[in-house]
């Protein structure tokens, strides 16, 4: 149960970091600048190893597949919310699920590394 806490205090990190990263983006597409898809995709693997790294900072061991399961949880929230607005799904789609659970197994790998260095 303790650790089902944990997962669900961590992943508060990245949706509000997509909650504000959706207003702050939107609003510079009201005053004429475009973003790309790489600056979100840069965001959001920034998101996941924040967030990894604080998972694995409260696991004891096997920090990969503590991260592995957050960018999991990530991507099926993300697959849900996607459901709902009826988007099209392509290969990047996947790709870019698959770069975001990656990248929250990294952090959690550095954060447990870092936990039994310091």
């Amino acid at each position: 149960m303790n650790t089902f806490i944990n997962y669900l205090k961590i992943l508060v990190i990245p949706i509000a970091s997509i909650i504000v990263l959706s207003l702050i983006l939107s609003l510079l597409n009201l005053i004429g600048l475009k973003t790309s898809n790489i600056i979100v995709l840069i965001l959001m693997i920034i998101t996941m190893l924040i967030s990894g790294f604080f998972i694995g900072k409260k696991v004891l061991k096997k920090g990969y597949i503590n991260g592995l399961i957050i960018g999991f949880i990530t991507s099926l929230l993300f697959f849900i919310f996607s459901l709902l607005f009826k988007n099209n799904y392509e290969i990047n789609t996947i790709i870019y699920y698959a770069i975001i659970t990656a990248a929250s197994s990294i952090g959690s790998m550095i954060g447990i590394q870092k936990k039994t260095n310091g």
